[in-house]
């Protein structure tokens, strides 16, 4: 991901051709959740068994990944001030 995203900054025209490839993708992003649907249905019982563990991970990632967020973002705005 970040190298898509420095290939973006660096090029801005790729940027406008991969607009088409981009919409397609997100009109069916619900086609995506698919697969994890039926794993959830298929584990049902092992999740059934291991919802403590999985709900303590799911909390801990959450709250990590919104740190790193605030700490990009607090960064880049730092940087973007001059």
């Amino acid at each position: 991901m970040l190298l898509l995203f420095l290939t973006l900054l660096a090029r801005d025209a790729l940027a406008e051709t991969m607009e088409v490839t981009v919409e397609g993708l997100l009109k069916n992003l619900s086609l995506l959740f698919v697969p994890a649907g039926v794993g959830v249905i298929t584990h049902f019982e092992l999740l059934g068994e291991n919802w403590p563990a999985i709900s303590i991970a799911l909390v801990i990632s959450s709250i990590l990944g919104m740190v790193v967020t605030a700490l990009t973002m607090k960064f880049l705005m730092r940087s973007n001030r001059g």
